[in-house]
């Protein structure tokens, strides 16, 4: 049977995007590659990825993970309740701290951001900081515990987030202990769109190409791909799932198997606020959101799950 593509982009683009996310060729010419195996002319897909670089295409090469360096240990989700008409405004304050997600969602909590710090007490005192400049007196702070999942992929033709990668390393090896150039891990996190993209850094192509396979066995690399928009991609709705469970672990094992899932993260949580367990599923339409939703509330162990779906991407309205 075939299945009907839930993509708004023509044949020939759909099959780009969807190649530079699941299977870019981590070679020294990976787009001219990426080309030969999906069987497109390298011209258009050098021309189309200029075009949507920075926009529909938000990046592509190494993907790094956050817990390799120092600087940013541990992270932290922040849900803070905040007036409609001081949101704009509070999230003015929140973006000057460069958080990587910032959302209104439907929530009593409608403000969620998250933030990275050395350790749990720093970005705890961080996010009391931010808060305490925001004037916003009621909110939670949920410290990262354990990352299961944090793979973000959009199936065009499912038109849902998906993504069949294991459960990640948690514990990885510092970027500082590998005796690692930070600023060049970057460099390779964000290619130049060009048929070569790893010369004139410094090293040989082939060495690059050598050191990402490398971190990738580590886990201080998640994967080499290409990393979409989700709006500009068509994918409208996000919904992050709040799962209260007393075995936080052994539900996130089995959600970790769940492809929908792009991001799985168990919280350290407050007495006031019975949620451990958190993921994120992204869609072009609501009803395949709570598809997923009505599965997991059948798994054993899971108490009671809510979707909290987006209204707004405050870091980038």
């Amino acid at each position: 049977m075939k299945v009907q593509s839930k993509s708004t982009f023509d044949e020939e683009t759909t099959k780009l995007l969807m190649g530079i996310q699941y299977s870019l060729p981590l070679t020294t010419t990976p787009l001219v590659d990426l080309a030969d195996e999906l069987g497109l002319k390298s011209e258009f897909v050098m021309k189309k990825v200029k075009e949507f670089y920075g926009n529909v295409i938000k990046r592509y090469g190494a993907n790094l993970n956050y817990r390799a360096f120092s600087k940013q240990q541990r992270a932290a989700l922040i849900a803070a309740r905040v007036d409609e008409s001081r949101i704009k405004e509070v999230a003015k304050v929140i973006n000057s701290y460069n958080p990587k997600h910032n959302y209104w969602r439907d929530d009593y909590y409608n403000v969620w951001f998250t933030l990275k710090a050395k350790d749990v007490d720093s970005v705890k005192a961080l996010a009391e900081e931010v808060m305490e400049k925001c004037g916003v007196e009621e909110y939670i702070i949920l410290p990262t515990k354990r990352v299961y999942k944090m793979d973000v992929k959009y199936d065009l033709i499912r038109g849902i987030s998906w993504s069949e990668k294991s459960e990640e390393k948690f514990d990885v090896p510092k970027v500082e202990e590998l005796g690692l150039d930070a600023n060049l891990l970057r460099k390779l996190e964000k290619l130049r769109v060009t048929e070569r993209p790893f010369s004139n850094l410094g090293y040989s192509e082939e060495e690059l190409v050598d050191l990402i396979k490398e971190l990738i066995d580590m886990g201080v690399v998640r994967d080499f791909s290409g990393v979409l928009k989700e709006r500009l991609a068509g994918f409208k709705e996000n919904g992050m799932n709040v799962v209260k469970t007393e075995e936080p672990e052994k539900v996130s094992k089995k959600l970790a198997k769940r492809p929908e899932i792009t991001h799985l993260v168990e919280r350290e949580v407050p007495e006031n606020w019975q949620y451990p367990v958190y993921f994120m599923v992204h869609a072009v339409k609501r009803e395949y959101i709570e598809r997923v939703r009505r599965d997991v509330e059948k798994m054993s162990g899971v108490e009671e799950i809510r979707v909290l779906y987006s209204i707004m991407d405050l870091k980038y309205s």
